[in-house]
C-alpha cells in the first residue's frame, strides 16, 4: 500500500435509528495530510442513508481506506439466537449456569465494556436496540455483497473497507474521562468544522440531551482511530482479548478507545 493511500481515509459514522422515520444520524469525515474534513453531518432516513453510504464508498474506495463506525449491535447474544432459530436446547441450563448476567440479554463484549469502562451498553436483544440492530445488520450485509474488500469486524479479516460496532456513550465513562485521551477527543470535537452541531454538551458539560448527529460524529471519529495512522486521533483498540476471540466472532465486538 502506498504512503499516499495509507494516510487518506474516509470514516462514516452512523448513529442507527429504526426502520421508519428520519432518525438516523450520519457523519462522513475525510482524513488526509493530518487534517480532518467534514463532508457531511445530518439526519437522514434509512433510504437516504443507504444511498449516501453507497455513493461515498463507490467514489472513494480506490483512493482511501474506509471505515464505518456503527452505533448498533452487529450481532446478537448466542443464546438469544438459539431461541430465535427455534433451537432452545439446554437454554435453561445455560441460563442457570451463568451466575453474573443474563446470557440472553448480554453479549461477552457488553460485559467486557462494563468491566473496562464501568458503563453497560443497552441489551442488543432486550431494548430498542433490537430494531436498530436488524437495520444495521441488514444494510451492512447488503453493502458487503456489493463492494469488494469489504469486511465486517470481527467476523471477517481486516480489509480495505471495514465496518465496526462502536459505542459513543463511552465518552460518558468515568474511566475514559480520567484518561488522557478524553481530552484529545474533546479537542477534536472543538474543531471549528463541528461548529453548529448540537449535542456535544451531553458528553462534556453534563447537558441532558444528546443528538443523533453528534453521536454520528463521534462514531466517525472512533472509526478514524481504527487504523492508528496518526497520533492526533486516539487509537481504537483492534485487538480482542485472546480468551474472547471465539465468542466475539459469534456475537460481535464493540471497538473502543485504547485505555490500557
Amino acid at each position: 500500500m502506498s504512503k499516499e493511500l495509507k494516510y487518506k481515509e474516509i470514516s462514516i459514522g452512523w448513529d442507527v435509528g429504526g426502520w421508519s422515520g428520519k432518525n438516523h444520524g450520519l457523519c462522513i469525515l475525510e482524513f488526509a495530510e493530518d487534517e480532518i474534513k467534514l463532508l457531511l453531518a445530518s439526519n437522514v432516513n434509512i433510504y437516504q442513508l443507504k444511498e449516501k453510504i453507497q455513493t461515498i464508498i463507490h467514489d472513494y474506495q480506490d483512493s482511501h481506506k474506509i471505515t464505518l463506525g456503527i452505533d448498533a449491535p452487529l450481532q446478537f447474544p448466542q443464546l438469544f439466537k438459539e431461541i430465535i432459530n427455534q433451537n432452545p436446547i439446554n437454554i435453561f441450563n445455560s441460563i442457570q449456569n451463568k451466575q453474573k448476567a443474563n446470557p440472553i440479554a448480554w453479549r461477552a463484549t457488553d460485559l467486557y465494556i462494563k468491566k473496562q469502562f464501568g458503563k453497560t451498553p443497552l441489551s442488543a436483544s432486550f431494548s430498542f436496540l433490537t430494531s436498530n440492530a436488524t437495520v444495521a445488520i441488514s444494510l451492512i450485509g447488503e453493502l458487503k455483497s456489493k463492494f469488494d474488500h469489504f469486511s465486517i469486524l470481527p467476523f471477517d479479516q481486516k480489509n480495505h473497507i471495514n465496518a465496526i460496532e462502536v459505542y459513543p456513550g463511552l465518552l460518558k465513562s468515568i474511566n475514559l474521562r480520567n484518561h488522557a485521551i478524553f481530552h484529545n477527543f474533546k479537542n477534536i470535537l472543538r474543531n471549528k468544522i463541528f461548529n453548529g452541531i448540537e449535542g456535544f454538551d451531553y458528553y462534556f458539560n453534563e447537558a441532558k440531551e444528546k443528538t443523533d448527529v453528534a453521536d454520528a460524529v463521534i462514531c466517525a471519529i472512533f472509526g478514524l482511530g481504527l487504523n492508528g495512522n496518526t497520533q492526533s486521533i486516539p487509537k481504537i483498540e483492534d485487538q480482542i482479548p485472546f480468551n474472547l476471540i471465539d465468542i466475539a466472532k459469534d456475537e460481535g465486538w464493540i471497538y473502543h478507545p485504547a485505555i490500557s
